[in-house]
């Protein structure tokens, strides 16, 4: 196993900042067991002439005192270059410093990885590090400082929307989860005499997280696979929603966690203003704040109305969860958990969630399927859940995935059954099609995404332009 797959475009793209004259600034961020960490201590094997220094920040706790804090990091620095003394460490300033001083070789990356722990004591670290950067570390020849974090609303707030860093990082890197096709590279050969379908199932409920990818046992089946990491107490998966919305958004913990769960549980996708609705609390700008970190960070994406006649998309959109972790927390998990508190068993009825998760699946991996159907992504106008509400002129219909080109709609099913796909898709996929308003000079072309078998009589129907299998992304 590789547990080092993908990424190689974000590689390039740190590496490329390298610039003879300069130092430069890159923030990456990410949510928790995304591959961060992995990826910065990755950079050293892709290029011969870096120099990788590392440094992270511990966990706050509330006997942590910020002479104690800046101990514990001149230790760590300490070790990370090999010295034989203790770093100067009476302030921030000077242990910083130090630290660029110590940065000698040419082609030095300074990686500071958890950078929104990092003096949590001194509010005017980041000022300090700033005026560092202005002055010193800016200075320096091929010379990449890495901020890095998992607080997503701290490294906002502090770095991204600092008017001191705007125009200054060179790079902003948000991690989002892997693709089908690195599946191959992450598994080796273990993965080619495992059942494709049992590594859908598993990505389709947990999402392809390097962490989570870690933890699977490809001998096993999904379900237990499942059972053992994801629904069993102890289990890596069982309390890691908690512990993940600590580490990302601190004490906005619970707004953002029940902003998730009105999505998680909802059968039908919400504007932002529904959402607050059933939070039981009138829309604002904490709400659209809120909303714009969860969709950077990855776990939501706005779904934009769009108008197949005027080609246009609306400014009015639904939120969709695109995070398939949390999304299986919300629909699977946690009501196992709260049965289980009250004496019962929970629902088991696990097969159809994982038919529910497909759907999200397919869109993290929309490249594969427009490659399958042979569209390039520069006449793509729109690729995404399409919803028509009715009114008295036309009936309301919601398409799974549905891209548009200049004269071409796809109207795309996405189907995960336990068995094959029947031969009523056609007629069910066909009664979606006659609801469309239908956009002079725009021809509707059907197309079926499944992850197992399709009855021989669709094949044979000859109805759909494309019939693509996900198992083959693999």
């Amino acid at each position: 196993m590789n547990t080092f797959a993908g990424r190689r475009k974000e590689v390039n793209q740190i590496l490329d900042t390298f610039n003879p004259r300069k130092g430069t600034l890159n923030v990456i961020r990410g949510r928790r067991r995304i591959g961060k960490t992995r990826l910065i201590k990755e950079l050293p094997n892709h290029s011969k002439k870096v120099t990788l220094r590392y440094l992270t920040s511990l966990p706050p706790s509330p006997e942590l005192t910020d002479q104690i804090e800046r101990e514990q990091y001149a230790e760590q620095v300490k070790r990370e270059f090999k010295l034989t003394y203790t770093p100067p460490h009476d302030s921030w300033r000077a242990l910083f410093s130090f630290i660029g001083d110590q940065c000698r070789d040419k082609h030095t990356i300074l990686a500071l990885d958890e950078i929104n722990w990092c003096a949590t004591k001194s509010p005017a670290f980041m000022s300090m590090f700033f005026e560092l950067w202005e002055n010193e570390y800016s200075q320096k020849q091929n010379f990449i400082v890495i901020l890095s974090g998992s607080l997503s609303s701290w490294i906002e707030e502090n770095i991204l929307m600092n008017k001191g860093f705007v125009g200054r990082i060179s790079v902003t890197l948000t991690l989002n989860e892997l693709k089908l096709s690195d599946m191959k590279a992450f598994f080796g050969a273990k993965l080619q005499r495992t059942p494709k379908l049992e590594i859908i199932k598993l990505i389709g409920a947990l999402g392809a997280i390097p962490r989570y990818l870690e933890e699977i046992q490809l001998k096993h089946s999904a379900e237990a696979n499942l059972e053992r990491i994801a629904l069993s107490e102890g289990g890596l998966l069982y309390e890691e929603f908690e512990r993940m919305f600590y580490d990302l958004f601190s004490k906005e913990n619970k707004f953002f966690r029940d902003i998730l769960k009105v999505i998680g549980v909802s059968k039908t996708l919400m504007t932002p203003k529904e959402i607050a609705e059933k939070m039981k609390l009138t829309y604002s700008g904490r709400h659209s704040q809120a909303l714009d970190i969860l969709c950077e960070v990855g776990f939501l994406k706005k779904q934009y109305y769009w108008n197949i006649s005027s080609k246009k998309k609306s400014n009015y959109f639904v939120l969709r969860p695109s995070d398939n972790y949390t999304l299986f927390y919300f629909r699977y998990i946690l009501p196992l958990k709260e049965a289980r508190q009250m004496g019962g068993a929970g629902n088991k009825n696990l097969p159809n969630i994982l038919g529910l998760q497909f759907e999200n699946l397919v869109h993290n991996n929309v490249e594969y399927i427009l490659d399958k159907i042979g569209i390039k992504s520069k006449d793509v106008l729109f690729a995404g859940g399409y919803y028509q509400t009715a009114n008295k002129r036309r009936q309301g219909c919601q398409i799974d995935l549905m891209i548009q080109t200049k004269n071409r709609v796809y109207v795309c099913e996405c189907k995960l059954y336990s068995g094959e796909v029947p031969r009523n898709i056609v007629n069910e996929i066909q009664s979606k099609i006659d609801k469309l308003v239908a956009a002079r000079g725009v021809s509707f072309h059907p197309v079926l995404i499944h992850a197992n078998m399709v009855n021989k009589s669709v094949e044979d129907n000859d109805y759909f332009d494309h019939i693509i299998d996900m198992q083959d992304a693999l």
